[in-house]
C-alpha cells in the first residue's frame, strides 16, 4: 500500500493507494463496503457523498464530510488524486486522465471544495512521461492549453506527456501548494524481484480494479 506523508500527518483521516499486490489498500478494507456506487467516465462531474453506499451514477470526483464513508477512484495509468482539509473535516478523491485534466476536472473540484492553502494533496501512482507517448495533435493541444508549464516539464520528450505536471500545476493555481507525489510509474515501476508494481492500461491491463481512497475516521 502506498501512502502520503502529508495526508498521514492528519490524524483523523485514513488513506491509501492500491497496487498490484493489494488492489484495495488494506487501510480502506474495514469500510470498503460503504463506498459509493459509481461509474467513472473520464468526465468532470463531482459528487458530494452524504450517505453509505450512495448511488452516484457517472462521475469522476467524490468528496465527503461524512465520517466512516470512503471516497475512492479506480486508475490504471490516470492520475489518482487524494485531498484533505488540514483539519480533517473534508476529504476528496479525483480520477484525472488526459481528458479530465484537459476539461478541467481538478480546478472544478477545487472550486467546489473552496480549496486553497487549508488543503493538502497527494498525487498517486501515474504513468510517467517516458512511458506515455501521445499523438502529435494531443501533445500540441496540451502545449497550447498549458503554456504556463515549461515545455521541458510538460513534454520532456517529443510527444511524451507528463500528466502529473498538469495536475500539480492546476493544484498550485488553486492555492493548494502543500502537495506530494507518491508511488512510481504505473507502467514501468517494478519491485525488488522485478515484478510490476501496478496495473497499467498502457501496458495491456484491462478492466483494472486498482483503487485509491480516503475516509474520515468515525
Amino acid at each position: 500500500m502506498i501512502t502520503s506523508a502529508l495526508l498521514s500527518s492528519i490524524p483523523t483521516i485514513v488513506h491509501g493507494f492500491g497496487g498490484e499486490a493489494q488492489l484495495v489498500p488494506q487501510a480502506l478494507q474495514p469500510v470498503w463496503k460503504l463506498r459509493p456506487e459509481k461509474k467513472q467516465v473520464h468526465g468532470t462531474r463531482a459528487v458530494r457523498i452524504v450517505e453509505e453506499r450512495q448511488r452516484v451514477g457517472e462521475a469522476d470526483a467524490f468528496h465527503t464530510r461524512r465520517p466512516g464513508v470512503p471516497v475512492s477512484v479506480i486508475t490504471a495509468d490516470c492520475v489518482p488524486l487524494l485531498l484533505a482539509r488540514r483539519d480533517g473535516a473534508h476529504v476528496a478523491a479525483v480520477h484525472a486522465g488526459w481528458r479530465g485534466l484537459a476539461d478541467g476536472i481538478v480546478p472544478k473540484v477545487l472550486a467546489e471544495l473552496e480549496a486553497g492553502d487549508d488543503w493538502v494533496a497527494a498525487i498517486g501512482p501515474t504513468i510517467c512521461a517516458q512511458c506515455y507517448e501521445v499523438a502529435e495533435e494531443l501533445a500540441e493541444r496540451f502545449a497550447r492549453q498549458f503554456d504556463a508549464i515549461p515545455t521541458g516539464v510538460l513534454l520532456p520528450r517529443h510527444r511524451h506527456l507528463d500528466l502529473r505536471a498538469v495536475a500539480e500545476h492546476q493544484l498550485r493555481e488553486a492555492g493548494v501548494t502543500a502537495l506530494e507525489h507518491v508511488g512510481g510509474c504505473t507502467c514501468c515501476a517494478r519491485d525488488a524481484g522485478g515484478n510490476f508494481m501496478f496495473r497499467s492500461y498502457r501496458r495491456g491491463d484491462r478492466n483494472s480494479q486498482q483503487h485509491a481512497g480516503i475516509f474520515i475516521v468515525g
